[in-house]
């Protein structure tokens, strides 16, 4: 069931993982946006840096999640990113706009919604082209793994 298919078994297939990076990316970005929200109450935090501040917390999530979807797919890191990072932002927006009672697109939501494409794919590149370390690199409790064998008598 489990071939090697350039490194990789062949569970790591095109399309696997996708649920799970997006699950990954909010849940990074929420206990992010839970200490802003924090640091914002509690502190003298200037408000001009509050929609920076959220921009960068969406933005790693979703590079981080792009980059999760990578590792786990063989090809098209760059696709596979930018969906994650496009369905992200679809499902802020329409949460933001069901809370808000406003479904009108804004230049704000729109360039949120690009950085967020544009993160998600530069994971996703960096993920997919991330170099598996061949098995003789990695080290284990094998029998025949002792690196320090040579130095025994």
């Amino acid at each position: 069931m489990f071939q090697k298919a350039e490194g990789r078994t062949s569970t790591a297939r095109n399309g696997f993982g996708f649920t799970s990076a997006l699950l990954t990316s909010f849940a990074i970005t929420l206990p992010g946006l839970f200490v802003l929200a924090a640091i914002l109450a509690f502190m003298d935090f200037p408000e001009k840096y509050k929609t920076a501040a959220v921009l960068i917390a969406t933005l790693l999530g979703l590079f981080i999640s792009g980059y999760k979807l990578g590792i786990s797919n063989e090809k098209n890191g760059m696709l596979n990113g930018a969906l994650t990072g496009f369905t992200y932002m679809l499902i802020l927006y329409l949460a933001s706009s069901i809370i808000f009672n406003d479904f009108t697109l804004t230049q704000r939501s729109i360039i949120m919604i690009i950085t967020g494409i544009l993160a998600g794919s530069i994971g996703g590149i960096i993920g997919i082209n991330r170099k598996a370390k061949p098995l003789s690199k990695m080290r284990g409790f094998k029998k025949g793994n002792d690196p320090l064998k040579k130095y025994r008598k």
